[in-house]
């Protein structure tokens, strides 16, 4: 027998065809491309049950931008699993905690003050909250997104914060009546010192707001210690403690005087209308009005320049405002004017003392 067979040649078509089958074998070894998973999940429908977990759901349609109705979808899901914590809050909480954070019953100026510094502490942010799933429909492209957060690792990394801010606080105390030269210090100088560490409370009620989110029990360990309760009490009646003069400079200004002494009184203020009395800070303040008569109805604009000085003679800040009172009668148009201006210029007179900056 021959030892050398003759060749066999293979067809360049059949070559060809098993190339591409194994092309298809090798392509079927390597990972395939995902395609968008059609079938609903369940968490779309019903929220996701986990020990020490929280979740939100929510959607959004494609209104032509996928990537913004992601986000949608996204701040919606945030927005539903803080309401789904809410009503998990305790009224324990509520009724024994914030009350002694805020120190007991305070004046209405004082709240207006611990507003105001409030409302520029920046929000304090919700650690651990991801979005730990997404889908969209493919019918109607609507996006999804399911929100998540460790309740328990949240609260962990907020009590750490929390702990360094009351380290803080327990090192502040009351500003000083006098200073390194045996001088007295304003009561305005004073308070202007307390402002900063009322921030540093304002900053500790942001971080207790969101405690009281991610916390399950044990909630009187967010109440800081008495030492701290009475500094802050001390604080707000150091603030409530201003002696405030109205010095009218014109003579329609006089007009005016009765409708800031109301508001003030209201608030709680100490207040004087002596022009002789000793004050930490005086009001100065101007009016002007015009009026205007149109189809019967009379429209009056009240505008007051106010100057707040201090014991001193300090200017602390200036500012003009303007109102309007309208009425058939120009007497009561006049009468609105002033007295919503009166309540204008008391709210900034507020602003005007006590802004922080961050």
């Amino acid at each position: 027998m021959n030892r050398f067979q003759p060749s066999v040649r293979t067809p360049a078509r059949l070559k060809t065809g098993l190339l591409a089958a194994l092309a298809l074998v090798l392509a079927g070894c390597g990972s395939s491309p995902q395609q968008p998973v059609a079938e609903k999940p369940a968490w779309v429908s019903q929220l996701p049950e986990r020990a020490g977990y929280v979740y939100g759901v929510g959607s959004a349609d494609n209104t032509g931008s996928a990537a913004g109705a992601l986000d949608s979808a996204r701040e919606r899901a945030r927005v539903d699993l803080i309401r789904q914590m809410e009503v998990q809050i305790s009224s324990e909480f509520t009724s024994n905690t914030e009350l002694q954070l805020t120190g007991g019953r305070t004046t209405a100026f004082v709240e207006q003050v611990q507003e105001t510094i409030g409302s520029r502490i920046p929000e304090v942010e919700l650690p651990d909250l991801t979005w730990s799933d997404t889908w969209v429909d493919p019918a109607s492209k609507t996006q999804y997104a399911l929100a998540e957060l460790n309740r328990r690792a949240a609260e962990a990394k907020l009590m750490e914060q929390l702990s360094a801010l009351d380290l803080e606080l327990e090192n502040k105390s009351l500003p000083a009546k006098v200073n390194a030269q045996g001088e007295p210090v304003s009561r305005i100088d004073q308070v202007r010192q307390a402002v900063p560490v009322l921030a540093l409370f304002a900053e500790r009620d942001k971080l207790i707001q969101q405690l009281k989110f991610v916390a399950e029990t044990d909630f009187e360990r967010f109440i800081p210690d008495e030492d701290l309760l009475q500094l802050r009490r001390d604080l707000q009646a150091l603030i409530a403690s201003l002696r405030i003069a109205l010095s009218p400079g014109n003579g329609d200004a006089r007009l005016l005087e009765s409708s800031l002494a109301e508001e003030m009184t209201r608030q709680g203020l100490r207040l004087s209308t002596d022009a002789a009395a000793a004050a930490d800070l005086r009001l100065t303040y101007t009016l002007d009005m015009s009026r205007r008569e149109q189809n019967r109805t009379h429209y009056v604009f009240a505008r007051s320049a106010v100057q707040i000085r201090d014991s001193n003679n300090r200017i602390m800040g200036a500012f003009d405002r303007e109102a309007k009172g309208v009425s058939g009668l120009e007497s009561r148009a006049k009468a609105l004017a002033v007295k919503q201006l009166g309540g204008i210029l008391s709210a900034e007179v507020i602003d005007a003392l006590f802004i922080v900056e961050y």
